[in-house]
């Protein structure tokens, strides 16, 4: 009885962690599902929607950064979406609006939460195609554009881009730089064989047309919007050339902190929108159970092969207690010294840790609240070429 509950639980981990990459991986390869551009007559007209909350230390220099996009027919309409401020984000935002025409404020000083701020901005967009963006990262000169070329396809309802942690001397906490390109890649194979089950948040965008309004105190706008998309009849794709750049987490609270919001976020959606696991409904449930909630349950998992691996005597589960006993020293090391080595232990344990505190804390009100990021001043993008190292170049292109 323990040795088919160790396995039960070891083929589910398996495949969380590298089965359905894998499986994913040569599915974009036997059966490649490739953008069908078809000529259309002029470019489609955009708005970017900026939700922020209390941005002051940057907000300026975020919005320098998206009207000096390149390669679009005309600026983009810029719509600030803001509330719940308590600093001087929306003196700064209503002073851009006045200084550049293409600029919009729409503020709330209520708590709407960042579904809100994205239901008034889309309500207020002009363009065709709504690129949505945050205050933190920073957009490529080219990003805009290059999220715009799928849409030549009727079939594409949303598109995403990709979001590059930037390398630092010091290695991002809890693994984060390496967890960005494992997710990169998964998410690029996913787009390559069908459509993305969640789009990257820091840069994606979406027909008007098919934007649903959001529920009050949606955590996961980014997979709510691709999930109905696709529940629309329409493909969610990703595109490697739409850079959005990051610096990495201060601390490993804050990283915690992000990627608990994130997890719990996936409860939330499950329970404002049950159609998503439905599959008659949802087209993409395979792959939102396999990449979304299986992570989720994957700590438990784990603890479940633990406790039944300490009864068998057998030399190979012994093995494998010692194993996972190792990988967990090693993680909790990594998270208390960020040595570079010990960064793949330490993201998996404080991806899985949060995981576990996800379950535990379920959706409270407090989940839903949208705060402000963490990193405290602007800082500036590079270009592909001024990055430093041979990795960040390869990342990069």
């Amino acid at each position: 009885m323990l040795e088919a509950v160790f396995w039960l639980s070891a083929i589910l981990v398996f495949w969380t962690y590298l089965g359905y990459p894998m499986a994913m991986g040569a599915l974009a390869f036997v059966r490649p599902a490739p953008i069908e551009p078809r000529p259309r007559p002029g470019a489609p007209t955009v708005t970017v929607v900026l939700a922020v909350r209390d941005e002051a230390s940057r907000l300026e220099h975020r919005v320098d950064n998206l009207l000096a996009q390149t390669g679009l027919i005309s600026a983009p309409q810029i719509v600030i979406a803001y509330n719940g401020c308590t600093d001087n984000t929306p003196l700064i935002a209503r002073s851009l609006a006045q200084r550049h025409p293409h600029v919009e404020a729409l503020g709330s000083p209520g708590e709407e939460g960042k579904a809100g701020a994205l239901n008034r901005g889309v309500e207020a967009a002009t363009g065709e195609i709504i690129i949505f963006a945050d205050g933190r990262q920073m957009f490529a000169a080219d990003t805009i554009q290059r999220l715009l070329e799928p849409y030549t396809d009727p079939n594409v309802g949303a598109v995403s881009g990709r979001l590059i942690i930037l390398e630092t001397d010091v290695p991002a906490v809890g693994g984060v730089g390496t967890y960005w390109k494992l997710e990169s890649w998964l998410r690029d194979s996913e787009s390559r064989s069908g459509s993305v089950v969640g789009s990257t948040g820091a840069v994606h965008s979406v027909r008007k047309e098919l934007y649903g309004t959001l529920p009050p105190g949606l955590i996961l706008d980014d997979v709510m919007i691709p999930m109905n998309v696709v529940m629309q009849g329409f493909r969610a794709v990703r595109v490697n050339n739409a850079v959005a750049w990051d610096v990495p987490a201060p601390s490993s609270g804050t990283e915690f902190r992000r990627k608990l919001r994130t997890l719990v976020g996936n409860l939330q959606l499950v329970q404002h929108e049950p159609k998503v696991l439905s599959p008659g409904e949802n087209p993409l449930f395979f792959r939102f159970v396999s990449h979304k909630l299986l992570r989720l349950v994957a700590p438990l998992l784990l603890l479940t092969m633990l406790v039944a691996a300490i009864p068998l005597s057998q030399p190979f589960y012994r093995g494998v207690l010692a194993a996972q006993v190792l990988v967990y020293v090693l993680g909790v090391l990594g998270l208390l010294f960020p040595i570079r080595v010990l960064s793949l232990p330490a993201g998996f344990v404080l991806l899985n840790g949060a995981a576990l505190a996800a379950i535990l804390k379920r959706r409270s009100d407090a989940s839903a609240i949208w705060h402000g990021t963490s990193t405290p001043t602007p800082w500036t993008a590079p270009d592909p070429v001024e990055l430093t190292s041979p990795a960040e170049r390869r990342e990069a292109s």
